[in-house]
């Protein structure tokens, strides 16, 4: 999974990272103890701890549909090829691709 900073700068593989911190209201990823990056800034610990939770629930989410995917696909495959079938694939398939990249909140989007 992906994440996106919330200055939008940064673009972090989760699975490269050896942790995701929150500290007073900033989070900030780390790969290695020489390489450290703001994710965001929140004007509360708790809403950076809310943050932390729904970047949890949005790995979870992304986990379960990369075993989906190709149960989708089969599924998809044996359908007719009308032009409505090609529209739902195609609406299904950026759902899922937005799945897969979590963009960091404004610190006005999220409710302590």
């Amino acid at each position: 999974m992906l994440i996106r900073s919330q200055n939008k700068e940064v673009l972090a593989t989760l699975e490269l990272l050896f942790d995701i911190e929150v500290s007073g209201g900033v989070i900030s990823a780390r790969r290695d103890m020489s390489w450290c990056c703001l994710l965001g800034e929140y004007s509360t610990k708790e809403k950076a701890m809310k943050v932390l939770d729904m970047i949890q629930e949005a790995y979870g989410d992304s986990e379960y549909t990369k075993y989906v995917i190709p149960e989708v696909c089969r599924i998809l495959s044996m359908k007719q090829k009308t032009e409505e079938n090609k529209a739902h694939a195609g609406e299904l398939g950026e759902m899922l691709k937005k799945g897969m990249t979590f963009q960091m909140p404004e610190d006005s989007e999220v409710e302590a």
